[in-house]
């Protein structure tokens, strides 16, 4: 329980303090951001959805653009999945959770499942990311109706939390060197990238630093190293 009042949980509910905020100003009425919020989950695809509307796309370009960048979870459910899979557990139980992986979740998780029985972890995740859900919807809805009174720069401030605390998250889970070097590489050379592909750096210093960092990998695995 002591969990759902942790740093990081609250740093995800500050940023959906200004996402609630966003939804408002661009005119999204209230029953749909209480639908998305739990729907769709994951905050940069909140933000995808929302531009998509806002700039007229059509809906079949704005489900493709939140597809693709959902696949970004796919890694994060492959390593949670046979952490928390005990005999037993149906396949559909499974497919039930992979909609509740997000960072916050996904990293409790991940710490917590040594100290947890292994029959324990699924009933533990699905709790956990339910609760987070359900405080995130109604703390959205709440700055919906209350936004007028924040004053913009501290929505902004709240919202730039979750690259933030993403990053801070994710190095906390990095078990090998291989690991610790696609994110070293990955901070690197996304500035750099920027001034040369603005439109694509994030995604091409992600795939480089991935890269160089899975070569050593498999550079200190072979026999010659």
């Amino acid at each position: 329980m002591a969990k759902l009042f942790s740093i990081p949980a609250l740093i995800l509910l500050s940023a959906f303090i200004g996402f609630g905020g966003l939804a408002r100003e661009v005119g999204l009425p209230l029953e749909q951001l209480m639908i998305m919020v739990p729907l769709v989950w994951a905050l940069p695809s909140h933000l995808l959805l929302i531009g998509g509307i806002v700039t007229g796309l059509p809906w079949p370009f704005i489900a493709l653009t939140v597809m693709l960048a959902a696949i970004r979870m796919m890694p994060m459910v492959m390593a949670l999945v046979p952490e928390i899979r005990a005999p037993g557990t149906k396949r559909w139980h499974l497919f039930a959770v992979s909609n509740m992986v997000a960072i916050t979740p996904w990293v409790h998780t991940l710490s917590a499942a040594p100290d947890i029985p292994k029959r324990g972890r699924l009933p533990y995740f699905m709790g956990f990311a339910a609760t987070m859900m359900c405080a995130t919807t109604t703390v959205s809805a709440l700055v919906h109706q209350l936004a007028a009174t924040f004053p913009p720069v501290l929505m902004a401030g709240l919202y730039f939390l979750t690259p933030i605390y993403f990053a801070m998250a994710t190095w906390k889970t990095t078990r090998v060197l291989a690991e610790k070097l696609a994110l070293g590489l990955g901070f690197a050379l996304g500035p750099l990238f920027a001034m040369v592909f603005p439109q694509a750096n994030i995604l091409l210093a992600g795939f480089l630093g991935g890269a160089i960092a899975y070569g050593i990998h498999r550079w200190q695995k072979s026999p010659a190293a």
